[in-house]
């Protein structure tokens, strides 16, 4: 069984908030880690942390994404600024293999800033 419209399904991507995720692990007082007990004697008493840990990982990694269409992207350039920003990458790749100062690349990136400024 396909889509009811006859077409192929919209294909999904997951964006994580890892800020969100860095947060949601720095606090200690949760139910799953605090099932965790402090003295660990025994191989099972430490398979058990570890799959209470990983599970809480991964609980929160989950809690902290969100779906969107893979063909989103917010950035949708005319091909003009996108050739502008091809040919600065290039532009700048080069500055770096002949390891210039810095000062070369920051006037390369400036005119396509601004068009993309311009743009928005």
């Amino acid at each position: 069984m396909g889509p009811s419209d006859g077409g192929r399904p919209i294909p999904i991507r997951k964006i994580t908030n890892w800020k969100r995720v860095s947060t949601a692990l720095e606090e200690i007082d949760t139910p799953s880690l605090n099932s965790i007990p402090n003295d660990i004697a025994s191989t099972d008493e430490i398979d058990f942390a570890i799959g209470a840990l990983t599970n809480h990982v991964r609980t929160v990694v989950e809690e902290s994404e969100r779906e969107v269409p893979a063909s989103s992207n917010c950035r949708k350039f005319p091909p003009d600024i996108l050739e502008s920003i091809r040919a600065k990458n290039a532009d700048m790749r080069r500055v770096a293999i002949s390891l210039l100062s810095t000062d070369p690349a920051r006037e390369l990136s400036t005119p396509v800033k601004a068009r993309v400024w311009e743009s928005k």
